[in-house]
């Protein structure tokens, strides 16, 4: 039900000329299911920002929307702007954690200042 709400959302997002993932910060991780067991693990601890996890395989439309082209790729966006990008090599893997996507999300919030 969730992967359903999230293509409609991103439907109705460039229907309005908006982008799919709204205002503020959002972190995206696109992968298939194949790819499952590649995915970069806790995401959902990082604070201050959105996350979403877009199946590519389930939702081809995300595919071209997030301009991907390998898998898994990790996106932050800010006001549906992307800001920073990491995608996988050859081997489908990221050597990135969480902790280093917060660390990029605190600058964009601020939450780095405190």
């Amino acid at each position: 039900m969730k992967n359903i709400l999230l293509a409609i959302a991103v439907m109705i997002s460039f229907a309005a000329n908006k982008g799919p993932w709204g205002n503020g910060v959002a972190v995206v991780q696109y992968n298939m299911e194949f790819n499952k067991a590649n995915s970069v693990k806790n995401l959902q601890r990082i604070s201050d920002a959105r996350i979403f996890n877009a199946w590519i395989d389930k939702h081809p439309e995300l595919k071209e929307a997030g301009a991907i082209r390998s898998v898994p790729t990790i996106v932050i966006y800010k006001d549906s702007k992307e800001i920073r990008r990491w995608e996988a090599g050859i081997m489908m893997e990221l050597d990135i954690t969480y902790r280093e996507v917060q660390k990029e999300v605190d600058q964009l919030t601020g939450a780095d200042k405190f």
